[in-house]
């Protein structure tokens, strides 16, 4: 027989999280019996350990539904699959081969050993692309002893900050868990579906590359929950994209010099349109466009269509890609940004913060402001907080049922009135 066996691939770099469907990586390939009548294919799915297989996949025919074979490939395919808390090599592979030893054990990384038998009808195309759902890694989750498999973004966001195989290889200590609880509700409140039923607010489910930088990998994440990651007072602090009501107002009091207004933004950070590309579930986990949520009346405004392209890969339901792409079409509607130089009080606000603006002659009577950035300034021998936020609104977080869009399909957004 012959055989092939990869050095660079022997351990897949990936996390996947949720659920996803995945190729991996061919890392041993050899043939034996009469004829080379069998071919065994080693396939790295994941670099840690998963939860489990749901299917396996060849091209795109299902032929294994998570408990048996379909269309008769039980007679021409056998497959050992391992999810990674493997302590040995596979025993049949070791047994049928002279290259794949008992010290082949692949340890923390979770593969599938595929014995193929050849037949010319159903392997017509020769060798076929081999692919599998799975449930990814899992995650700590404060309501169970030992890790347990999630789609939770929030969980999944602490785990990859304290992975130190592939992740940031934070400290726990490091990480404000009050934040990670508060992030991991908000994730799990429920939406109302048209036709019935309800879905969970966010959930992120594919796979992390660690080729990419860890700073492009969390704020690709951080997008599956419409949130933020903060630095502050030493420790990190997972944010998950909802409403939350101001409990600070800035009036006269607190502002110790003159507030700078900017009225609109830039084109290039307002849009009337979004539409991008998600993971679709319904169509067996490949690439689709994710319904476009359009304004006409935003384009009047502006005078011609103007899109944002934002692609949604953590996203495997397309409700919850057409939230996600409301709010940011919605978001970048705010157009109003101020600067308030403020005494040393503002420290105590985060980036994120919704805070409330008073102030007569601006006509601002609790105007609710996001916080996005401050800096420090000395002016008559005191120290001033400038503080940098953009108008901010609770409807732009509304969502329901008379929003939801056929699949495939497009429509117009409501649009809040101000």
């Amino acid at each position: 027989g012959r055989s092939v066996m990869t050095r660079e691939a022997a351990h897949s770099r990936k996390i996947v999280y949720g659920r996803a469907r995945i190729g991996g990586n061919v890392v041993f390939l050899e043939s034996s019996g009469t004829d080379n009548k069998f071919l065994y294919l080693v396939t790295a799915i994941a670099g840690h350990e998963i939860d489990a297989y749901e299917e396996v996949w060849f091209n795109d025919e299902k032929i294994w539904d998570g408990t048996n074979y379909l269309n008769n490939y039980g007679s021409y395919v056998a497959i050992t699959f391992y999810k990674g808390d493997q302590t040995a090599a596979d025993s049949g592979l070791v047994a049928a081969s002279t290259k794949w030893t008992a010290d082949h054990k692949l340890l923390d990384t979770a593969y599938m050993v595929v014995k193929l038998t050849y037949d010319q009808e159903k392997f017509a195309q020769g060798l076929p692309n081999i692919s599998t759902v799975i449930r990814g890694k899992k995650v700590f989750n404060p309501t169970h002893s030992s890790p347990v498999w999630s789609q939770n973004p929030a969980l999944c966001i602490y785990d990859y900050l304290r992975d130190t195989k592939y992740g940031l290889g934070e400290s726990t200590n490091n990480i404000l868990y009050s934040s990670v609880s508060a992030a991991l509700g908000v994730c799990n409140e429920t939406i109302n579906l048209s036709g019935g039923g309800t879905q969970v607010r966010y959930t992120i489910d594919g796979v992390v590359d660690s080729a990419n930088s860890i700073k492009s990998n969390i704020e690709t994440m951080l997008g599956s929950m419409a949130g933020r990651l903060v630095y502050s007072g030493g420790k990190f602090e997972i944010h998950a994209g909802e409403y939350v009501a101001p409990t600070v107002t800035i009036d006269e009091s607190m502002i110790i010099g003159e507030i700078s207004v900017q009225t609109k933004q830039s084109r290039r950070n307002a849009y009337n349109g979004v539409k991008g590309v998600f993971v679709s579930e319904e169509d067996n986990y490949v690439v689709a466009d994710y319904p476009a949520q359009i304004s006409s009346t935003y384009a009047t405004q502006d005078g011609d269509p103007i899109y944002l392209d934002m692609p949604l890969p953590y996203t495997i339901n397309n409700v919850r890609a057409q939230r996600l792409a409301k709010l940011a079409l919605l978001r970048s509607r705010q157009q109003e940004a101020i600067t308030i130089p403020c005494n040393l009080t503002a420290l105590k606000f985060k980036i994120g913060d919704n805070i409330s603006v008073t102030n007569a002659r601006l006509g601002y009577s609790a105007k609710v402001f996001e916080v996005v950035g401050y800096s420090m300034a000395f002016s008559a021998n005191q120290m001033v907080v400038n503080v940098e936020a953009i108008e901010t609104a609770s409807s732009i977080w509304d969502w329901s049922t008379s929003d939801q869009e056929v699949f495939l399909g497009g429509g117009e957004v409501s649009i809040y009135d101000g």
